[in-house]
């Protein structure tokens, strides 16, 4: 088991270099900071070709350890600092955050631990209320169509109906925002900060085409299923 120093936020004074790593994940760094993180995320499926570990970094000091192995988020302050900084500074196209990805050798050396934390629900949760309810997140646009690559973690949906009925929408076929507020008459502030969540953590995917029509049905019988194991579990 790797175990890691924790430090107090008052210590945490020196701010983290990165070390050089290998030309293939070099190329990365010129990508926008939604994109190097969604690159980060994606590396759970192919681990032997992305380092997992990961530090962000803004103005040169270093915001939290990320393992996308394990799907860990290790913030060198307290976790609702952290969290606040990210859900400011994420719609900001300006945003000087970065995300330099470090061997494991690094992150077990360096990385400093004020909370762990769950990676993707953390980000989920961070994305819903970044820049501001309804406002897509860079580089998302209105007519941006999303697919999902896979279902999200138990512990994103629980507690989530409509977030569960767009999942059941989009694992099947990519459609825009508007066109998800149209099948499943849902607002449009609840579908585009579930799109946000879904792009910012690597669940979803951009995909091109005209939106076609998808019956409501199956997703609100997807919808009926969940409620009624819900009740089971909770019995």
């Amino acid at each position: 088991m790797v175990r890691f120093r924790r430090q107090s936020f008052e210590d945490l004074q020196e701010p983290f270099e990165a070390e050089p790593l290998a030309p293939a994940a070099l190329p990365t760094a010129a990508l926008p900071f939604v994109q190097q993180l969604r690159l980060h995320l994606a590396s759970d499926s192919t681990p032997s070709r992305r380092p997992a570990h990961a530090a962000i970094i803004h103005d040169g000091a270093t915001v939290c350890w990320l393992d996308a192995r394990n799907d860990r988020m290790m913030t060198t302050a307290p976790a609702p600092i952290t969290l606040t900084l990210l859900q400011r500074l994420l719609g900001d196209a300006d945003s000087r955050l970065s995300l330099v990805p470090v061997t494991q050798e690094v992150f077990v050396q360096r990385a400093t631990v004020c909370s762990n934390v769950p990676l993707r629900l953390t980000l989920w949760n961070v994305a819903l209320v970044t820049d501001g309810p309804g406002v897509p997140i860079p580089p998302l646009q209105d007519c941006t169509k999303l697919r999902l690559r896979r279902w999200p973690d138990f512990r994103i949906l629980a507690h989530r109906p409509d977030h569960f009925r767009l999942c059941a929408l989009l694992i099947k076929q990519g459609a825009s925002v508007r066109a998800c507020c149209d099948i499943l008459d849902l607002p449009r502030q609840t579908v585009q900060s579930f799109f946000n969540a879904a792009f910012l953590t690597a669940y979803a995917f951009p995909v091109v085409g005209e939106d076609a029509p998808v019956r409501p049905s199956p997703a609100d019988g997807l919808v009926n299923l969940w409620r009624q194991l819900r009740i089971r579990w909770s019995a």
